[in-house]
């Protein structure tokens, strides 16, 4: 059972609001209802949401992100006055933190699918969807992450695709104080790019040929050459000779063709 002892136990932050639900329609959704519903003029401190379970979990593009009671499910808001160059930046600096928190507490091996899933050897265990509300003069910064645990149950239709990290025995309160660290670090500058690396060492589609797909519907596709620094996908279009750099979508991996 998660609770906020067990995530200050480990967390090296002391300026944050954590707000533990025993159900929710959605962390990230409550997290906007706080910046829409905020005076921007008054203080803003960093804020954790974490749901035991969630009845309208969202993924990217407008999916369903299935929340079974059991999971983490955590989103971290905060407000900047800084810039930010875009959104992929934010969820690429996400999947890496939550890929080595993820590994440093099970020792499984991650992977990183572009631009927000995290993988091990059987399916997809975690997703990320990074959001922001603009508040007059500053800008909510909205980080929701999913992470299957335990042995759920998953629907039909995503049996195939789905897996889980398994029993964490005890060290939830570890795994969300070790990611929410890393963000609020990133959230100082939102200029340090270190988590490239641990990015591009778990990035599981260089070399591969997908499709890429915008709004449900294939507008092209290619070899993925690999990441920038700001996480755009650097994709060599089938029958073109430059490399295009892709913020946006998403990709489908190709079957491969057998004789």
């Amino acid at each position: 059972m998660i609770s906020e002892h067990m995530i200050k136990a480990h967390l090296k932050h002391e300026k944050l609001n954590i707000k533990i639900f025993d159900v929710i329609d959605s962390t990230n959704s409550e997290a906007k209802r706080m910046a829409l519903s905020h005076d921007s003029q008054d203080g803003f401190a960093p804020t954790l949401l974490i749901a035991k379970e969630q009845t309208s979990g969202r993924g990217r593009m407008g999916r369903r992100f299935v929340s079974h009671l059991g999971g983490i499910y955590m989103t971290l808001v905060y407000v900047t006055e800084k810039p930010l160059i875009d959104a992929v930046s934010i969820t690429t600096a996400a999947a890496a933190m939550v890929a080595e928190a993820i590994e440093s507490v099970s020792e499984a091996p991650m992977k990183i699918k572009w631009v927000n899933d995290i993988y091990n050897d059987y399916g997809k265990v975690a997703g990320i969807l990074a959001e922001t509300v603009s508040m007059e003069d500053r800008l909510a910064v909205i980080v929701g992450i999913g992470i299957n645990t335990g042995i759920p149950e998953f629907p039909e239709e995503i049996q195939d695709i789905a897996s889980s990290i398994g029993e964490l025995d005890g060290k939830e309160g570890l795994l969300i104080a070790k990611i929410t660290d890393g963000l609020l670090r990133y959230a100082e500058t939102h200029k340090d790019r270190s988590y490239m690396n641990a990015y591009r060492e778990r990035f599981m589609l260089a070399g591969k040929n997908v499709d890429l797909i915008k709004g449900g519907e294939r507008t092209g596709g290619g070899s993925v050459v690999g990441v920038d620094d700001n996480g755009g996908l650097l994709l060599l279009p089938d029958g073109q000779a430059e490399v295009m750099t892709v913020q946006s979508g998403e990709v489908s991996v190709r079957e491969s063709k057998t004789k």
